[in-house]
């Protein structure tokens, strides 16, 4: 990927990020500043004299907030109640900021600097073991307020399928080119996928980068989902029939009929990317996609 290509595609995840940050804001319940600062509450704000601590609940969350001066300090506790892995990382449109700094530490022991941009992921952990972090500003930094943003709590893993149109006999692999379309449909497919812990234990807040062409030249479909309490999500995706195409080999569904069956189909493809897991992700495995425009009975059952 050359220079260009790769800013583009820093440009296009920040405005991902970004978006997913601002729907979720409200997640959070409080913010508390070591000194005499504000706590925002859904919304609201009020001041407080006091330090303390962001209790978040068990799933993955994102964090977008404000240190309101160079002597503000944030705080939040996760507890990995099932000894799950547990994700620290700084999406790559905050960057590593020369204002402020994330710090983390386990059941009191001693506090770690995140030293860089790569997600880090906390393992080994015992049931029940309580990981804290802050953010305060760097040594020697000067501020009326600084923005940051931090991924923090129970490590995502992310499966999907996608599902082929419901009652559409899918063209036997062997007959098209290339020989394996994974999904096949018309005009409209299903999106299922979940997201589990470590312990394989459903995850809210997961978030899911999707994309499909339906077929060369086909205006790209992408959206973005969050996995609901259940760590599950399911869309229909829907899209336009097409015209023409190429002509797959004939074929016949014993299981169904003696029907020979002549179809038409144009390739595209689909993929899928864990957005939260950042750069410890592998690759996206990009499947081939089989946009059918036409199926035609040849010869019926003798």
């Amino acid at each position: 990927m050359n220079k260009n290509n790769k800013q583009l595609g820093h440009a296009w995840m920040a405005g991902v990020l970004l978006t997913i940050a601002s729907q979720t804001f409200a997640q959070v319940e409080s913010i508390v500043e070591s000194s005499t600062t504000s706590v925002r509450h859904k919304g609201e704000t009020q001041e407080v004299l006091m330090t303390g601590s962001t209790f978040l609940d068990d799933r993955i969350h994102q964090l977008g907030h404000t240190l309101q001066s160079d002597t503000s300090e944030h705080r939040y506790h996760f507890i990995a109640r099932r000894g799950q892995d547990v994700l620290l990382s700084i999406p790559q449109q905050a960057g590593s900021s020369p204002l402020w700094k994330v710090e983390y530490q386990l059941e009191g022991g001693e506090w770690k600097i995140k030293s860089d941009q790569t997600a880090e992921v906390i393992r080994d952990l015992k049931p029940g073991t309580r990981v804290n972090i802050r953010v305060r500003a760097n040594d020697n930094a000067r501020f009326d307020k600084a923005d940051y943003q931090l991924v923090f709590g129970s490590y995502p893993y992310m499966r999907y399928e996608l599902r082929s149109e419901e009652g559409f006999l899918k063209i036997p692999q062997g007959l098209t080119q290339p020989p394996f379309l994974a999904t096949q449909a018309y005009r409209r497919v299903l999106l299922n996928a979940t997201f589990t812990d470590s312990k394989d234990h459903p995850l809210a807040g997961g978030v899911m980068d999707f994309r499909l062409e339906p077929h060369a030249g086909y205006k790209e479909i992408h959206e973005v989902f969050t996995s609901d309490s259940r760590g599950r999500i399911s869309r229909f995706i829907e899209f336009e029939r097409c015209e023409g195409g190429e002509l797959a080999g004939n074929f016949v569904h014993k299981s169904v009929s003696r029907n020979i069956w002549s179809t038409r189909y144009k390739v595209g493809k689909y993929s899928a990317s864990n957005v939260l897991a950042g750069s410890l992700e592998d690759k996206p495995h990009e499947y081939a996609f089989g946009h059918i425009c036409q199926r035609t009975l040849v010869s019926g059952a003798n």
